[in-house]
């Protein structure tokens, strides 16, 4: 089994923080891809034509391209830290 304890002679303080950014950024992309796909299912199943249902629909809607915009500004810092590599 393979520990994740820093290791300086291993990993400097900064190749070693790269790491854990890159590693929680891509965890909080997939985990957002998963809930963009269950907010389209949500929002397709929702589209009915009563008030009570039309409000929840456009609001479950607001929500999955919240939920697109946060997978852009996060793939945005993926990418700055990728093209700034490790220090």
């Amino acid at each position: 089994m393979y520990s994740l304890a820093h290791n300086h002679a291993i990993a400097s303080d900064a190749s070693w923080v790269w790491m854990l950014t890159s590693s929680e950024i891509g965890t909080a992309i997939s985990l957002l891809e998963d809930v963009g796909a269950v907010l389209v299912s949500l929002v397709d199943a929702s589209d009915w034509q009563s008030e009570g249902f039309r409000a929840l629909h456009e609001r479950l809607a607001r929500l999955r391209e919240d939920c697109g915009a946060e997978i852009g500004h996060l793939q945005v810092r993926q990418w700055e830290l990728n093209a700034g590599g490790v220090g």
